[in-house]
């Protein structure tokens, strides 16, 4: 294969690794681990809410319990099962928004876009990422933003940018929202509640950090995709645009032929707004989860085919095709699941998690605060999770923070920071790996421009920890 030098039976290269094979490789490391690491746990028990969470001071070491290889092998099918809801979903709505996509109404509704605000498309941007970032502060919306992916990378190449801009776009406005959680049903009030802190107390500290972590965000997305826009070599994913340029695949899209609604895109485009806004409703008055949007994304894509004038037979051919070109991200949610299924059957998490409380507590109490932070970084890229996450380290974090003077407040913020903005870097998010496998991006080129976009969330993210900390933030 040109460009490509072989490694050690062909299995490992020097070009850029497979998103797959870095998971592959975490797997394997988590299983040598189980064969290292002394295997222990935490007695667990139901809180006001019903949840199973750890609890403080019962850590104990178990009998030693090293993954077989066929338990290795079977950790990413286990994966694939228990995170059934959510690939099914991404299918799903992969499959209804090609039909969307395949009555032109989206085109037609960016040229009109792209028409009225010509020359400022900088404010496209902020708008989009600030629309995702509401999505994420009210509703904890994160792993559905991948279904919105192909459309923005469609409006930002239609602008002269890439693909990463238009993941970008979706994906880190939405984990703004979601990482800071100004009224995030799952992590902030897992997370508050599990403390004993009122739901969204704090709200006004969270709006400042809101707006201000997104305004970073969203000037460091604009610099990079300027400097695409004026040299297209210098974009992370050169060679996929560069492909995609010569396939011939922006001409069969149509962008230019026409900006005019016409009834049947009209009835399209009633036909969203109506699914999302029962979407909304659902996520925010019945506690709605992926499973439960699956139905009115399948209904929606199919209304939509059926008043955009399409015929059985194309509806159907139609999906098939949509859901086909979300299998990559599907495949990927299982995977990454896969290293948490490993890490429990060999019982180390536990022994881990442990582990890290300990060193947090030897640490001055002025850095008790940042120390959680990058204790709970750490401890995301096993459990990529916000619900899941708090459940397993704010039971320990709570103690910790009382006995060292750090406000409940505060140790929430840094667990939700941690654990949001470390998303965009990790291997094993499924969102991340779910949004970029939509984009055809692999984990090299999006992890070049996340990194520093990282370093600026988490830096940020530190300055607002400390100042809770100082100003004892309830």
């Amino acid at each position: 294969m040109k460009n490509e030098r072989k490694g050690l039976f062909g299995f490992l290269s020097m070009e850029m690794p497979h998103t797959y094979l870095l998971i592959f490789t975490i797997l394997i490391i988590c299983a040598l681990l189980t064969y290292v690491v002394p295997a222990g746990q935490f007695e667990t028990a139901a809180n006001e809410t019903g949840r199973q969470v750890l609890v403080p001071g019962t850590f104990h070491y178990v009998e030693q319990n090293p993954v077989t290889l066929y338990q290795f092998f079977n950790a990413i099918p286990t994966g694939l099962v228990s995170m059934a809801s959510l690939i099914f979903f991404v299918m799903i709505a992969g499959g209804s928004f090609a039909i969307i996509n395949e009555t032109k109404t989206i085109d037609i509704v960016i040229n009109k876009l792209i028409k009225a605000l010509e020359g400022k498309e900088h404010l496209i941007i902020f708008v989009i990422m600030f629309l995702f970032s509401l999505l994420g502060g009210l509703i904890g919306f994160d792993a559905e933003c991948v279904i919105f992916v192909p459309i923005c990378i469609t409006l930002a190449r239609r602008m002269g940018y890439d693909s990463i801009t238009g993941i970008a776009m979706v994906m880190c406005g939405a984990f703004v929202g979601s990482s800071v959680g100004t009224f995030n049903p799952y992590a902030t009030a897992v997370a508050q509640g599990i403390v004993g802190l009122p739901i969204f107390s704090g709200a006004w500290y969270r709006m400042i950090m809101h707006a201000v972590i997104l305004v970073a965000v969203v000037a460091y997305t604009i610099w990079y995709s300027e400097r695409v826009r004026k040299d297209p070599k210098k974009s992370y994913c050169y060679e996929l645009e560069k492909a995609h340029a010569e396939s011939g695949a922006a001409d069969k899209l149509d962008y230019t032929t026409t900006t005019e609604l016409g009834t049947r895109n009209i009835l399209v485009l009633v036909t969203m707004v109506a699914g999302f806004a029962i979407i909304i409703y659902g996520a925010l008055e019945l506690d709605w989860f992926a499973s439960n949007m699956s139905p009115i994304f399948l209904a929606m894509g199919i209304i939509a085919g059926i008043v955009g004038g399409m015929s059985g037979n194309h509806i159907c051919r139609t999906w098939i095709d949509g859901a086909k070109s979300m299998m990559f991200a599907c495949l990927v949610i299982g995977m990454g699941r896969g290293i948490l299924v490993v890490m429990e059957q060999g019982l180390i998490f536990h022994t881990i998690l442990n582990a890290m409380a300990g060193v947090l507590s030897i640490l001055p109490t002025s850095l008790i605060a940042v120390g959680m932070f990058f204790v709970n970084v750490i401890i995301n890229f096993f459990v990529p999770s916000g619900s899941g996450l708090a459940a397993l380290v704010m039971p320990l974090m709570g103690p910790l923070a009382q006995m060292t003077g750090v406000t409940m407040q505060t140790a929430v913020i840094a667990f939700q920071c941690a654990a949001g903005f470390s998303d965009c870097i990790i291997p094993t998010s499924s969102t991340t790996n779910a949004c970029i496998g939509a984009g055809n991006v692999n984990f090299v080129q999006w992890f070049r421009f996340a990194i520093k976009l990282a370093l600026i969330e988490w830096g940020l993210s530190i300055v607002f920890i400390i100042i809770a900390n100082m100003i004892h933030l309830a």
